[in-house]
């Protein structure tokens, strides 16, 4: 592995990263406009498939900053991979869901993975790229991760509505094959960890409140939108 002094960005790794962000935004954002024929075409009753869909941003929201902490420690590449990974298995999950009495738990338990992928992958790979992009390139990458991030949201929108006529099991295979390029790409990149100064102490109890915290919030939004 390439050592990580001096080590700069380049292209490849910048695009493996939007990639992780772009295979995110394909599975939690078409799922908002294609979760009613998923229904039909799955046998599953509506407020079954609003806990599916709600499902991702909960696991998300409370691990991120968990998962955020972890990549400081363990290293923010490997935590990219592992996002990959539960990019792949959650996208192959839902993309194979039978219909039927099978189709919630394995649609929810590939939904969860997906949640847990984007914890992984949003607040390491911002930390990657500013470690390893410095002045104007990194000015350069943080937009393009930007782009990739929040113009993700328009793109999706765009492929699931052109993915309609084809299967929508097809959009969620398409993430898993974007995760796939993504984790070949970010390949012999070296670990970057946060400089530790002292002892660290976990806040377990901060965590605790904010995984109820996001819970709670989840509850609501869920019943309000039932």
């Amino acid at each position: 592995m390439t050592d990580s002094v001096g080590y700069k960005g380049n292209d490849t790794l910048l695009v493996g990263i939007i990639l992780g962000v772009l295979a995110f935004w394909l599975f939690a954002q078409t799922t908002l406009n294609i979760n009613v024929d998923m229904a039909k075409d799955l046998n599953m009753d509506v407020s079954m498939m609003n806990i599916a869909v709600s499902i991702t941003a909960l696991f998300s929201g409370i691990f991120i900053v968990v998962f955020g902490g972890l990549a400081d420690r363990i290293g923010r590449v490997k935590m990219i991979r592992i996002g990959f990974y539960f990019s792949i298995v959650g996208s192959l999950l839902v993309g194979l869901t039978p219909a039927g009495g099978a189709a919630a738990p394995v649609l929810i338990l590939g939904r969860i993975f997906q949640g847990l992928s984007a914890a992984a992958i949003m607040p390491a790979s911002l930390a990657l790229v500013k470690a390893y992009w410095e002045g104007k390139e990194r000015q350069r990458a943080i937009s393009l991760w930007s782009m990739g991030s929040w113009g993700g949201s328009g793109f999706a929108a765009l492929f699931g509505g052109l993915m309609v006529n084809v299967g929508w099991r097809w959009i969620f295979f398409a993430a898993a094959i974007l995760s796939i390029v993504g984790l070949i790409m970010i390949k012999g990149t070296p670990e970057s960890k946060a400089e530790r100064k002292g002892a660290i102490k976990n806040d377990y109890a901060g965590i605790f409140t904010f995984m109820l915290a996001m819970i709670a919030l989840q509850l609501v939004v869920t019943k309000g939108a039932q």
